[in-house]
Formats: structure tokens, C-alpha cells, sequence
């Protein structure tokens, strides 16, 4: 089975669609933060084109962990939002700020009230909630139908930009935290970074009440070693620098303090 989430009024062939809004007609009228009426792993594909902007955080986040569970193994997900990262570029440009405006809020819900927009995504919000959910293989995809999924916004006065961020993915195994839990954690303090969320939940799930190496996300360990390679890197260069003038002699501190630094570093890993 492959299904359509949001579908609004489309029905594309092949797909079973799910919307909240009986006056839609979907084949199942449901709110896709709980779609009981849909069995764990009986789905080849979820398709979600622009529907959790209109979600509240974390309740979205409930969404995403919903499509895990109803797929398959090796099942795909495919996702479309606007493109904040994208949008906010265009805006700080200047470039059809109006239309850009409309985009971020939604104006559809001064006519709908379901198409509001209520949260934004980048690629790396989406990447990191569904690496979590047990997704990997990220990839584009691009929508054969004539929806959202295919949104342009304006570019001056003949040309257009593409404002639609399509993310794909594979269920590739289980989520790493309970997914109910994590969204309770989220409910609770729906400000906090979300990666920090989902250490936080591991550290308080571990039989030992240690942290263990998953706790950590492994994007943080790759910045820190990041941090780590140019600090050596600013060592050498500032070792291999001649003496300072006495005017500037407190460079001469600077290697020693990189050092100390480092040492703080190291030892957080």
C-alpha cells in the first residue's frame, strides 16, 4: 500500500490518501499525527508534499515517527516543506520579500484554517529527525503530480526559484529512541535543540544511567573534531611565525591557550 498523506483534493492513481478534512473525500479522513487505522509496517511509501508546515511542533515530529511505523522495511518516505533556509536567503536579499512573506505564513489560512502554516524545516532539521526515526539513503525526489511539491516563488520580474524542499528517505531500521517518548520529551520543552532532546532521552534510557556512545550526535563529534583540526592548524601556523614585536607579544600566549582549549575538547569526548 502507498499513501498520500494531506492530500487535500488530489487523487493520485495508486495511492490510498489520507486527509483531516472530510470535505476533501479522502479514502481515510485522519489526523496523520495518529493513524491508528493504519497497521505497523504495511506500507511501501508514504508521500507527504507539503502538509507538516501546517502541523504544530512538535506535533509534526509525532507525524514523521507515524510514517515510520506504518512502513515496511526498505519502505520510502517523501517529503516536501518549503525550503526555509531557501526563503530566508530570498528574503534577506530582498527578492519578492511579499511573496516570500506569504509562503513563511501561509496566507491559504484566511481562507482555510488547515492551511496555515504553524513550523519551518531546513534540510538538516529534516535530516536529523529522520535519522532518528531509523531513515537513511537521503536523496531528492521530484513529484510527477501537480502539487506543492513542484512550488516556484517569484525572482524579479520573469524569473522564478524553486522554494520546495523534497527530502527522500529509506527506512533502513528502528527509530533509535522511542518515538511516543521522544515526542513527550519534545511537548515538554519544545524550544530545546531537538538532537539535544533525543541525548538527553538516551541518556535517561540507558540501563546503567550512563551516556553511551549513541547519546552523542555524531554531527556534534564531527563539528567538535572539525574544531579540533583547525586549532591544530592554527598552532602550526602561529609556531611557525617569527618572533612578535614586543607591541604584540601576547600572540606569542596564543599557541599555549589553543593547547588548553584542545585539552578541554578532547576530554568532552
Amino acid at each position: 500500500m502507498k499513501l498520500y498523506v494531506g492530500s487535500r483534493d488530489y487523487k493520485p492513481d495508486g495511492y490510498v490518501t489520507v486527509d483531516i478534512d472530510p470535505a476533501n473525500k479522502p479514502d481515510i479522513v485522519a489526523d496523520i499525527t495518529d493513524m491508528a487505522v493504519i497497521a505497523d509496517g504495511s506500507c511501501d511509501e508514504v508521500v507527504a508534499g507539503h502538509v507538516l508546515e501546517h502541523i504544530e511542533w512538535p506535533d509534526s515530529f509525532g507525524a514523521m515517527g507515524e510514517f515510520s511505523r506504518v512502513l515496511k522495511p526498505s519502505g520510502v518516505v517523501k517529503i516536501a516543506v518549503p525550503d526555509m533556509a531557501a526563503l530566508m536567503r530570498m528574503l534577506l536579499s530582498g527578492e519578492s520579500a511579499f511573496h516570500v512573506m506569504g509562503l513563511i505564513y501561509g496566507l491559504g489560512g484566511r481562507v482555510n484554517t488547515f492551511e496555515r502554516h504553524r513550523y519551518g524545516f531546513t534540510p538538516g532539521m529534516l535530516a536529523d529527525i529522520l535519522e532518528t526515526l531509523g531513515f537513511g539513503e537521503f536523496d531528492w525526489w521530484n513529484s510527477s503530480l501537480a502539487d506543492a511539491s513542484n512550488g516556484w516563488a517569484p525572482r524579479g520580474l520573469d524569473e522564478r526559484i524553486g522554494m520546495s524542499l523534497n527530502m527522500q528517505a529509506v527506512k533502513i531500521g528502528a527509530p533509535s529512541v522511542d518515538p511516543k517518548a521522544l515526542h513527550q520529551e519534545l511537548l515538554r520543552t519544545p524550544m530545546d535543540d531537538f538532537t539535544s532532546v533525543v541525548a538527553r532521552l538516551r541518556l535517561r534510557e540507558a540501563p546503567d544511567g550512563k551516556q553511551d556512545g549513541r547519546a552523542v550526535s555524531p554531527k556534534l563529534l564531527q563539528l567538535m573534531h572539525f574544531q579540533l583540526i583547525e586549532a591544530r592548524q592554527r598552532i602550526r601556523y602561529l609556531e611557525g611565525r617569527p618572533p612578535a614585536p614586543p607591541e604584540q607579544a601576547g600572540i606569542r600566549d596564543e599557541p599555549s591557550r589553543l593547547r588548553s582549549a584542545m585539552r578541554r575538547l578532547i576530554a568532552r569526548l
